[in-house]
């Protein structure tokens, strides 16, 4: 199963790569368009509401067709999408190729993850989204190359899509060594039985103790992670009098901050409780989100690097908390419903900001990152607080 797996975490670095183009080219190609730099939130949460559906969806068509065929088929979506990004002419387009990238992506992730969650070890899971922040270091650097070197954003769009597109040539070249691997395992398909456990539906989970705080949390969770990815870009172009092609390359220094953090988070836990890891991470990100509001050249690089860093253990370590909350027997559905709510986040407040900052500035952005920080950090002190682990450690 070696194999299935180097072709999952192949297509999260291409998933990682596709969710980080838009934040990082955006300052250089809303102008063509006709727009402010606030229609990003328009095209944000149009990305976000077909990840959202694609997600949705996913269950049926991976017990349709299975992991191998929706994984090539979705990166090859992604791939066609974000090639027709670089030809879009008007801003209708870029929201209807949107659509398009945002299903694929929606599949891909749940994919992946039910796919590891169902047949590896949970260490695999760590670092699939590792893998996951990798690619999603490699779209900047590539995004600010093509500004610096290869004539614009558009030629950044066209090498990142012919790279999913070469991707998706790999899985389909490769189909047959899923049924393989399964064979040797003795199972007959990709599906796998899983353990029995309460399915409650969801007016019965929003009634369970310490869900609204669950929810609260994971809403703002997702809007801090959508933020970072697509107004730090804006903000130190248009606060901070930064070059597009140099704030480019900067972003990438906070996704090689989530990167190195999640490699080495999975180290961690073998030393730290993870609610510990958690609130590091919360104390470490309130760091980050000062010293980039600091009025010093000196001070946005080392900002981004430790948002990065900050951020980094946060999802993954609410995800496995879920389970010491709620108990193993409501765990996947809370698990579900947590991630309806990171999406709400992902879709409404980057959209929000993007209002705010074209009427009052985008020098608020460390203002309200920080803001939605607190909002994520007290509904955590009072589930933790309420709710001690259920499970041992």
């Amino acid at each position: 199963m070696i194999i299935i797996l180097l072709l999952i975490y192949m297509t999260f670095i291409g998933l990682g790569m596709g969710g980080a183009m838009l934040g990082s080219a955006w300052p250089s190609m809303y102008g063509e368009f006709g727009v402010d730099a606030g229609a990003a939130g328009i095209l944000s949460m149009v990305l976000s509401g077909s990840t959202i559906l694609g997600g949705y969806l996913s269950a049926r068509l991976l017990r349709r067709f299975g992991t191998s065929i929706v994984l090539t088929g979705s990166i090859f979506m992604m791939g066609a999408a974000l090639l027709s990004f670089s030809f879009a002419n008007h801003f209708v387009m870029l929201c209807l190729f949107a659509i398009a990238l945002g299903f694929g992506m929606g599949n891909v992730d749940t994919a992946g993850n039910s796919f590891l969650a169902i047949h590896y070890s949970a260490k695999y899971l760590n670092w699939l989204h590792c893998f996951w922040a990798v690619g999603a270091t490699i779209g900047p650097i590539v995004m600010a190359f093509s500004l610096m070197h290869l004539g614009g954003w558009r030629v950044g769009y066209r090498v990142i899509g012919f790279t999913q597109l070469a991707f998706m040539l790999i899985l389909l070249a490769t189909l047959s060594m899923w049924k393989k691997a399964f064979r040797q395992k003795g199972e007959l398909t990709e599906a796998s039985s899983e353990e029995t456990e309460e399915v409650l539906s969801t007016s019965k989970l929003l009634c369970l103790p310490g869900t609204f705080s669950a929810l609260v949390l994971f809403f703002f969770l997702g809007g801090i992670g959508a933020m970072m990815a697509l107004w730090s870009t804006t903000y130190l172009v248009s606060a901070r009098d930064i070059s597009p092609e140099t704030a480019t390359s900067w972003l990438a220094l906070y996704f090689l901050g989530l990167t190195i953090a999640r490699l080495f988070t999975g180290f961690l836990t073998m030393r730290l409780h993870s609610r510990q890891i958690i609130y590091l991470g919360l104390g470490i990100f309130a760091a980050g989100m000062i010293t980039l509001a600091l009025p010093f050249m000196w001070s946005l690089r080392p900002g981004l690097v430790l948002a990065g860093i900050g951020l980094a253990p946060l999802f993954p370590n609410y995800v496995h908390n879920t389970a010491s909350v709620f108990g193993k027997g409501h765990t996947r559905a809370m698990i579900g419903l947590q991630m309806v709510a990171s999406y709400v986040g992902v879709t409404l407040l980057p959209l929000l900001f993007g209002q705010l900052g074209s009427r009052l500035g985008y020098h608020l952005f460390p203002i309200f990152t920080g803001l939605l920080l607190v909002g994520m950090a007290v509904p955590t002190i009072i589930l933790y607080i309420r709710h001690p682990d259920k499970t041992a450690q």
